[in-house]
């Protein structure tokens, strides 16, 4: 279950990732990292607006695994060739499995260099620590 601060946090990275330049950041942003300086170290991490585009990239291939079933049932030009319909027919089933395949193979690298960034900030945290760091910035502050 998702947490109101995890909702939270996803709300202001998805407002980061329309933006094309940090010149972009409003006010509101600013005041949101400045309450939450711990989070600013992720802001290069794409939180979850992945899964939307594999989510669009499944159902696209859903669709079009689904239109290729149909179409071999139901010819759109039922004047064309046999060996014509089959081809695409064909190429429109494995158009649809390969964005299907894709999408899941992104969604579990997606995992995985989720994990990954959860460990290497937590290796920045555990080393600026040991190294008196976090004393510094927070005598600095």
């Amino acid at each position: 279950m998702t947490s109101a601060h995890d909702v939270e946090v996803q709300r202001a990275f998805r407002k980061l990732v329309f933006k094309s330049s940090p010149s972009e950041l409003t006010d509101e942003d600013v005041d949101y990292f400045r309450a939450n300086p711990e989070l600013i170290d992720e802001v290069t991490a794409p939180v979850n607006i992945h899964k939307y585009f594999l989510w669009i990239g499944t159902l696209l291939g859903m669709l079009l695994v689904g239109l290729s079933k149909y179409f071999k049932f139901n010819p759109l030009f039922p004047e064309a060739s046999e060996a014509l319909r089959e081809f695409s027919i064909d190429i429109i089933f494995e158009i649809g499995v390969a964005l299907i395949g894709a999408a899941v193979t992104a969604y579990i690298l997606g995992i995985l260099l989720n994990k990954q960034q959860d460990n290497a900030a937590a290796w920045r945290s555990e080393i600026r620590r040991r190294i008196g760091l976090d004393e510094v910035d927070e005598q600095a502050g």
